[in-house]
């Protein structure tokens, strides 16, 4: 009790508040801006924190972190330019939400359900901290195959209505997954003898192209000049209580998925955002809404995106293994001060625990009041012409992609990326499960190559594991329910007929 005591002296101090709402701003700031995001704003701020205690540069870090994962949704849900990977979900309908002018009201939804999502992977950190992490290991590799392919069933619900189309864009971004140095063999594939290629195509290259160079060359043939209307003296974006009753279950499922799914290292944000926004429309009364500027389009994955940096903690924490890549950088932070994570960490410096933990929930509530904000001020963006916002797309796309790598090549890729989305919407092609199908394929591949490795060729690995059992089973369900549902409708269409 005396640690937690000590904590909240160090979060509540004035050097603690200060860090809080620093690393909030900035976080915010960072997400906001593509191809930076929380790894990179970490590691940036990192060189800042040497002659910091160790307390106050973890709770600046986190808050990073955490706002970093919020602020990703600013741009996607304003200019459908997401600014991290995870908020690739948030732009289907956040951006649909604004072109209808209603980008108040998406922000708001997106702030609230980020906030909630934030304190229940907190909360869920602190006491879940060590019996999540040891399930955690459970997982395999035919284990991780499972949880890849049920994420992979999400394609048919994000198809669009056609899913024809859908699944000729979801092999499509599994082909695109194939493409650089084999995970198993270290054998170049499809590269061409291009060595930029050897990694890969870099994901944000391809989500940057495919959503926001797309949308400004959109923007850019109509020649638009409306301009959106955002209210400039909202202060707070608090929800009312008939939104909270509309959204209440969406955000809480949104949080427990991003919570669980953040426990298992390498899953991460981007795979619980898109389990998250494929659950929240398969239970929803309106499915046909979601893509359309469906409110539940944006709290889904906005909660679980936070919820999942409080479940990306617990096996760091807990056990010192990263649960996703900016927690790994927040282990070189850790490194720097002289500080291991693991379970020796509760016993030696149980003080700065307490300060992670407890932080992680007051970067929350600073959240929504630094958010709230915040949103006068990107309300001017939507008072531009579109055609202003589409060179501004442009920009910020091209700045991005160039930040990524610092090399020409991936600005050459984005925009060869932009022109095949562009070309995909005039088809009516759903560009979602191309971003779904690129972020789960090298997981699947490489956990399915690795299991069948470790068994000898014996694909009863995949049956004989519990929990490869479990998702296998999920997924078969997660493809029939569809299935089921459309032959219903159609019974029932013929009963009405006849009758």
């Amino acid at each position: 009790m005396s640690s937690i005591m000590d904590a909240f002296a160090v979060i509540f101090s004035f050097s603690g508040l200060a860090c809080l709402i620093a690393g909030t701003v900035v976080g915010v700031v960072v997400g906001a801006l593509p191809g930076l995001g929380p790894s990179i704003g970490i590691t940036l701020l990192i060189p800042f924190t040497y002659n910091m205690p160790p307390e106050l540069s973890m709770l600046l870090l986190v808050a990073l972190y955490m706002a970093a994962e919020y602020g990703g949704s600013v741009s996607a849900i304003l200019l459908s330019t997401p600014g991290t990977a995870a908020a690739a979900a948030t732009a289907i309908d956040g951006y649909a939400m604004t072109r209808k002018g209603e980008a108040n009201q998406a922000l708001a939804v997106s702030l609230n359900a980020s906030c909630v999502g934030g304190l229940v992977g907190a909360f869920a950190l602190l006491v879940l901290a060590k019996p999540l992490a040891s399930v955690a290991l459970e997982f395999g590799p035919a284990a991780y195959f499972s949880v890849g392919l049920f994420g992979l069933t999400s394609v048919a619900s994000l198809s669009s209505g056609s899913l024809v189309k859908g699944l000729i864009a979801g092999a499509f971004g599994l082909a695109i997954a194939t493409i650089g140095i084999d995970p198993i063999s270290g054998v170049p594939r499809f590269t061409f003898g291009v060595p930029e290629l050897f990694e890969g195509i870099p994901f944000l290259t391809a989500l940057i192209g495919l959503f926001a160079v797309s949308e400004a060359f959109s923007l850019a043939e109509g020649g638009k000049t409306e301009t959106h209307s955002m209210a400039p003296k909202v202060r707070f974006a608090l929800l009312s209580m008939t939104q909270w009753r509309k959204l209440g279950s969406t955000i809480a499922s949104g949080s427990i998925i991003g919570t669980l799914l953040g426990i298992l290292p390498g899953v991460g944000g981007n795979i619980a955002c898109w389990v998250s926004y494929d659950f929240s429309r398969r239970r929803s009364k309106t499915p046909d809404e979601f893509g359309k500027g469906a409110p539940e389009g944006v709290a889904a994955p906005e909660s679980a995106n936070n919820a999942t940096v409080g479940g990306a903690m617990i096996p760091l924490m807990a056990l010192g293994v990263p649960g996703s890549p900016t927690t790994a950088v927040l282990v070189g932070a850790l490194i720097l001060h002289g500080l291991r994570p693991g379970p020796e960490l509760f016993a030696s410096e149980p003080v700065l625990v307490n300060t992670v933990l407890w932080g992680l929930a007051m970067t929350s509530v600073a959240l929504f009041f630094v958010g709230s904000m915040l949103l006068p001020v990107w309300g001017w963006v939507l008072r531009l012409s579109n055609s202003v916002i589409a060179v501004g797309i442009g920009c910020m796309a091209m700045l991005g992609a160039f930040a990524l790598r610092n090399l020409m090549f991936d600005v050459y890729m984005t925009i060869a990326f932009g022109i095949l989305g562009y070309i995909l919407k005039k088809f009516k092609i759903p560009m979602a499960p191309i971003i779904l199908s690129m972020v789960l394929g090298y997981l699947i591949e490489t956990n399915y190559r690795t299991a069948l490795v470790t068994s000898h060729g014996d694909y009863a690995i995949f049956v004989t594991s519990p929990l490869s059992l479990l998702f296998l089973v999920l997924s078969a369900i997660s493809l029939l329910l569809p299935v089921w549902g459309k032959i219903k409708s159609r019974r029932q269409a013929t009963t009405n007929q006849s009758a």
